[in-house]
């Protein structure tokens, strides 16, 4: 306790270090961009380039890269809206004393541009799909969305903001604040996994198509031999 009484600890805040705080965390949304389209790539996009060869594979991954470039838009605002948070904090303190606000400039655009150049029109075999490998990709979708989450919170987890804002647990709320953020982008990509228009429900479609096609022809030829 101090000699008048007080808890003895600092509290305020720091306008020159939250300020930074805006790099910091423009810093991370580009990492984390990074680390996404690593993940889908070497997940979904690279595994599927060697199992399934067709025009169609073309189209439907342009598909998805237009997707994934869209939750780009989804993933800048949730840091933005991080960074907006940290302004109106140190806007609050500098209301409540007379000291300087913070302006924190908006977060950059995360680019997500997934490499879908693996992806083949003709194979080794022709135009073909690899039915029990596809479906093995398909299956594993639910580990990249966790691997995508487990990479965002390695990176989240860099921010300090123990300098911007001092006192009564401040810091370490707007750490785990950036934290939660992670949580939430993941959320973003739930379209690899859930319904059947999922990422995960359209390949297994191509390889029910291809086995019901391969299935037709077969039976079309049995019957007319028997004609």
């Amino acid at each position: 306790m101090g000699i008048f009484g007080g808890s003895g600890e600092v509290s305020g805040y720091n306008v020159e270090e939250v300020n930074a705080l805006r790099d910091v965390i423009n810093g991370v949304a580009q990492k984390a961009g990074e680390g996404i389209c690593e993940k889908l790539g070497g997940g979904v996009v690279v595994p599927m380039s060697t199992v399934w060869y067709a025009p169609e594979a073309i189209t439907f991954f342009e598909g998805f890269k237009d997707a994934v470039k869209k939750s780009g838009e989804t993933v800048t605002a949730a840091f933005d809206a991080f960074r907006d948070a940290v302004q109106k904090a140190g806007e609050n303190w500098a209301e409540n004393t007379g000291g300087e606000k913070p302006s924190l400039a908006a977060i950059d655009p995360v680019e997500l541009d997934l490499d879908i150049s693996s992806i083949q029109e003709k194979g080794p075999k022709g135009v073909t799909i690899d039915e029990g490998e596809a479906s093995k990709v398909a299956n594993n979708l639910a580990n990249v969305e966790n691997e995508i989450e487990a990479a965002l919170k390695s990176i989240t987890a860099g921010l300090s903001a123990d300098t911007a804002f001092l006192g009564h647990g401040q810091a370490e709320a707007v750490e785990q604040c950036f934290n939660d953020v992670a949580a939430a982008i993941k959320d973003i990509f739930k379209y690899l996994t859930d319904g059947e228009g999922s990422l995960q429900g359209q390949i297994n479609a191509a390889v029910k198509k291809y086995g019901e096609v391969a299935s037709g022809i077969s039976s079309a030829f049995s019957s007319s031999t028997k004609a």
